[in-house]
């Protein structure tokens, strides 16, 4: 189905389920940038700072991207 471009649920993702893993993820992508950047430890690993961010924000879209059904089919019966 195309949608023009626009971003629309997939079939059986309710509004309250797709904003409630929208904020969880951006929850954790932001907790990683502030955790990455903070003062005490950024001096000692500086140099993976920017790899860490990018994992996490791969991470992200991976799991907020991927569909309903092959989450689903995961779990046990």
């Amino acid at each position: 189905m195309w949608t023009g471009g626009c971003t629309v649920l997939a079939k059986g993702v309710s509004e309250s389920h797709a904003f409630g893993i929208e904020f969880l993820a951006s929850f954790v992508v932001v907790f990683v940038v502030f955790a990455c950047y903070e003062k005490t430890k950024y001096e000692q690993h500086s140099h993976a700072a920017p790899f860490v961010i990018g994992l996490i924000y791969a991470a992200a879209i991976i799991a907020t991207v991927s569909k309903p059904t092959v989450l689903r089919s995961a779990q046990a019966p």
